[in-house]
């Protein structure tokens, strides 16, 4: 019998698919929708921790509470850019459940992480989470698509900036 080994991006990919499941089952953010025509909802983690929460719930991989929050979300942001086209070519991306997944594992790692970046990233991270949002779905508008990833390309800026520049 052939013994299976996992490489870290057949990992990353099984936590992918089963966030963007996850995500997929859940049920509308709280708050209430906003009025856009994109169905961007408002969905602030404020009572989010770096560790798994009362309910067990643990969103990346080999997550540890001590773990570098801007190590992580920037890794997720990396993960996430191997499957986007360059920037400028918003409107030929393509929308498979790669890069949806993508999408939502990286509200997965903002969940855990995102309440412990530099505090300028607060409005950012809340921005990628709503856009990351609509992004995973699916059912989400081919029209809208690349405004969306423009906004999420420029409040990812702002967290990588943030990072980089060792306010973490």
């Amino acid at each position: 019998m052939g013994r299976m080994t996992r490489t870290p991006l057949v990992a990353a990919l099984a936590v992918t698919t089963l966030v963007a499941g996850l995500t997929a089952c859940q049920g509308p953010a709280a708050g209430p929708p906003s009025a856009s025509a994109t169905g961007l909802r408002s969905s602030a983690s404020s009572g989010s921790s770096g560790s798994p929460g009362a309910d067990g719930a643990v969103y990346v991989t080999g997550a540890r509470a001590g773990d570098d929050a801007c190590a992580r979300v920037l890794s997720a942001i990396g993960y996430l850019g191997l499957s986007l086209l360059p920037s400028g070519q918003e409107d030929a991306q393509h929308w498979d459940g790669d890069v949806r997944g993508r999408f939502g594992y990286l509200r997965g790692t903002l969940a855990m992480y995102g309440p412990h970046l530099p505090a300028s990233t607060v409005a950012a991270t809340e921005t990628i989470d709503r856009v990351a949002e609509v992004l995973s779905r699916a059912d989400t508008p081919g029209a809208v698509r690349p405004s969306l990833l423009r906004r999420y390309r420029s409040a990812s800026g702002v967290v990588t900036g943030a990072c980089h520049g060792g306010t973490s």
